[in-house]
């Protein structure tokens, strides 16, 4: 089924907002579309059927589509699913990149669409943000434009371009969502065991996995999750550094010294002191 953005969204508006709060209401006919669409699973889960692929997803996940991309959904079993749903104009995308000199290629090339997974308190966040501007459609459409083009950048900066690791383009869709939920700091404390649970895999095909596509093992992976969060907190509190080495997930201080050298080329406190900044000395 070919969706036209005529027939849905609003040309003064660029932008259609539908929530759906049961897994029957959700479309279960493959279709593609001429325009974009970022969907939100705010809870439940539900399979969808991608560009010939089967990915379960599950809360949390937030999908950006292409209007290349062909799909549908399945229910999962007896599990319901509250999907969010916004779609806007191919010009309103390309106006946005122009406007952040955004470079499209990582999100348009990819076999399967960009997909990254929220925490609760962002999904939260996002199913108001999303709310909110849908208000907007029913008042003054110039007003909801302007909102619609902020809250694209907002979601696609920070969600998309910030979030997603530069994956071959055939790197299976598990790898690519674990290696995503790992960046939750839960997960990149606890480490291995964590990364292991979410792969649900052997760990010697998980090791093989990440040499073929990220050219590294599970625990370097790890471990850089590690040593970026201790960055920043070293640049924006005042913890010690040891506080910092445990809190991040390391149990042996020189451990932790001797990784942060190789990954940032300087100690802890000379990175602090290099490139600590504060409005008021």
């Amino acid at each position: 089924m070919d969706l036209r953005a005529a027939n849905i969204i609003s040309a003064e508006i660029e932008g259609h907002y539908a929530h759906f709060s049961f897994v029957d209401q959700i479309s279960t006919q493959e279709h593609w579309h001429d325009f974009y669409e970022i969907f939100l699973i705010a809870d439940g889960s539900i399979y969808h059927h991608i560009n010939e692929n089967r990915v379960l997803l599950e809360a949390g996940a937030l999908v950006f589509i292409r209007p290349h991309d062909v799909h549908y959904y399945q229910p999962n079993a007896d599990q319901n699913c509250e999907l969010i749903n916004l779609a806007y104009l191919r010009h309103t995308f390309d106006d946005l990149c122009g406007f952040l000199g955004l470079d499209d290629k990582e999100l348009l090339a990819s076999r399967l669409p960009p997909t990254v997974t929220l925490t609760a308190n962002e999904v939260v966040q996002l199913k108001i943000d999303l709310k909110q501007w849908a208000y907007t459609m029913y008042q003054d459409h110039n007003h909801s434009r302007i909102a619609l083009r902020a809250l694209l950048a907002s979601i696609i900066v920070n969600f998309f371009i910030v979030r997603v690791e530069k994956f071959p383009n055939d790197a299976p869709w598990w790898l690519i969502d674990m290696c995503q939920r790992m960046q939750q700091k839960a997960y990149f404390v606890e480490g291995r065991e964590a990364l292991m649970r979410l792969a649900n895999r052997t760990p010697e095909y998980v090791g093989r996995m990440f040499k073929t596509y990220l050219d590294m093992t599970p625990s370097q992976f790890i471990n850089d999750l590690r040593l970026d969060y201790a960055g920043d907190l070293l640049l924006h509190t005042d913890d010690t550094i040891t506080e910092i080495c445990f809190e991040v997930g390391f149990e042996n201080l020189s451990h932790f010294y001797r990784l942060f050298k190789i990954r940032w080329q300087c100690s802890p406190q000379q990175f602090r002191k290099k490139n600590r900044r504060t409005l008021i000395p």
